[in-house]
């Protein structure tokens, strides 16, 4: 037998090509799809099986595959495009501008560009629209024109009004006088600290004498002036320390009425509840009392002759 018909009885899988040819299965797949007629194989779907011959093949897919590089396409748009470009201008035609290129000719930032063509579209020649916008030559002057229109920088301040001669005169007379310290407010803790007195304390003598007490602010944000300590100690003195004691009820204040009413709550109390062994023995001495006085009382009987 020869060598080529050796060849030819010997068939590979697609697995045993791809790790011959030395690539991946998946890439293997794909040269199988797109040169099918191209392959040395035998059989069809899962039956096909591959000659010697075809780890060559799927070899030689692969060096033209990596002589494409990817972009290719894209770069090739942009060449064509370009040259679609340079045939215009060599034509005669205009060559248009992007805004980019106009803000470099100008000198004017992208942003206020955009800010333009927003406000001034309509007298700005472009062509296009959105991110395929481009511009004439003959904006470039209209953009300056329009720079030139505008007021570059922020809008300056108002200028405050004239000051009154009495209102520069009273002014004046206030810095010339020496500035007086101002009094140092104190907080309620502060007082407590000084005076001794708690803070529960401070607080009911603020709600009952807080017109009394010389402060400044509302709520957290009240403080007192020093005046304050002395005014607290001369209300702590004045108030009876300790709770007040209990008055004692006379023993001549009780009415007869209120007598009877707290024997009455008394013996509720003693009463046993219904139902409880208590109630019953209760009962049971009731009638048991009923009984011996039907007995003590004399009994009469009355004869027929």
């Amino acid at each position: 037998m020869s060598a080529a018909a050796a060849g030819r009885k010997k068939l590979l899988t697609l697995g045993e090509v791809a790790r011959r040819a030395g690539v991946s299965m998946a890439t293997a797949l794909r040269y199988k799809k797109l040169y099918q007629d191209r392959i040395s194989s035998e059989g069809e779907g899962r039956r096909q099986r591959y000659r010697v011959a075809a780890v060559r093949e799927f070899k030689a897919f692969k060096n033209e595959r990596s002589t494409k590089r990817r972009g290719a396409g894209r770069k090739k748009k942009a060449a064509t495009k370009a040259a679609g470009t340079q045939a215009k201008g060599a034509a005669g035609g205009p060559s248009l501008l992007t805004l980019s290129s106009i803000g470099q000719q100008t000198g004017i930032s992208y942003p206020t560009l955009q800010r333009y063509v927003r406000l001034f579209g309509d007298r700005i020649p472009h062509e296009g629209e959105g991110r395929k916008r481009r511009y004439h030559p003959d904006s470039v002057a209209v953009f300056r024109q329009l720079r030139a229109e505008s007021k570059p920088g922020r809008k300056p301040k108002a200028a405050p009004a004239a000051k009154s001669p009495a209102r520069k005169k009273r002014k004046a007379r206030v810095a010339a006088k020496p500035a007086a310290a101002a009094p140092k407010l104190l907080t309620l803790t502060a007082i407590g600290q000084q005076t001794g007195i708690s803070g529960p304390t401070l607080q009911r003598y603020l709600k009952l004498y807080g017109d009394r007490i010389p402060h400044e602010g509302e709520g957290r944000k009240r403080r007192y002036h020093p005046e304050a300590v002395a005014v607290f100690r001369e209300l702590r003195s004045r108030s009876r320390r300790g709770r007040k004691p209990k008055a004692k009820v006379a023993a001549a204040a009780k009415t007869p009425v209120r007598r009877k009413r707290k024997a009455r709550a008394a013996k509720a109390r003693r009463r046993p509840a219904a139902g409880s062994v208590e109630a019953r023995l209760a009962a049971l001495e009731a009638q048991v009392s009923l009984v011996l006085q039907k007995l003590d009382q004399p009994i009469t009987i009355t004869l027929n002759r």
